[in-house]
């Protein structure tokens, strides 16, 4: 073999396991980054768990006196905290997750007391705040769901009496059922604004239409 065989064959050789070193490396760090990812997600599983047990504490010690603890600010992030760390867990595994569906369900079952707590102080208190029920769908099957999402997180900003609350229309849930039933929920987007069911998507200027007739009108009855 002459002199340029061999450094051609050395070449390859060392190409070939230099190729091979890297691959190897690419396994190794995404392994870790995988498990570094795993590890996180499991992190942040059982902090949900603990907020969202803490949060129900919260509605139990508020059931006993409502009207004498009407400022349920901080009780309303939390729950918003919870929804935005959900949508990251789901972002990651994936909507179809037994985790992130059963982590869900709860969720969705804390914003239905905090929506029936709020609807009590309404009555019992004489506050007039206003209520949404959000029903959306992440299945390909509901093109202006993300957009009308967008229009409710900026009417919550700018209404500070508004509450919403959104739930994953294909979701099985007993207790949301009872809810679809009740509203004629049938596809997404679907709005239930004070009681008030509205079928599909909603512009920004129609919610605020709707929200300001809402407010004028709970306004004019009398206080307890």
């Amino acid at each position: 073999m002459d002199l340029r065989k061999k450094l051609r064959t050395r070449r390859y050789i060392t190409v070939f396991f230099l190729t091979t070193a890297i691959f190897v490396l690419g396994l190794v760090i995404g392994g870790y980054n995988t498990e570094k990812k795993l590890n996180s997600i499991t992190a942040l599983q059982e902090e949900l768990k603990t907020h969202t047990l803490d949060v129900e504490m919260q509605y139990n010690l508020l059931a006993q006196d409502p009207c004498g603890f009407v400022n349920v600010t901080a009780l309303t992030d939390e729950l918003y905290d919870i929804s935005l760390k959900l949508d990251y867990m789901e972002n990651v595994l994936g909507s179809d997750s037994s985790d992130v569906i059963q982590l869900k369900q709860y969720y969705f079952l804390l914003e239905l007391r905090h929506w029936l707590f709020l609807k009590k102080v309404n009555k019992e208190c004489g506050r007039n705040d206003t209520l949404v029920l959000y029903f959306y769908s992440n299945q390909g099957d509901c093109s202006q769901c993300e957009q009308q999402g967008f229009i409710l997180s900026y009417l919550r900003k700018i209404y500070p009496n508004l509450y919403v609350y959104s739930f994953d229309i294909n979701l099985k849930s007993n207790a949301l059922d009872i809810i679809k039933r009740k509203y004629k929920v049938v596809k997404a987007p679907f709005i239930i604004l004070n009681e008030v069911p509205y079928i599909g998507f909603k512009a920004k200027d129609e919610l605020q239409t709707l929200l300001n007739t809402t407010h004028l009108n709970n306004a004019k009855k009398p206080s307890r």
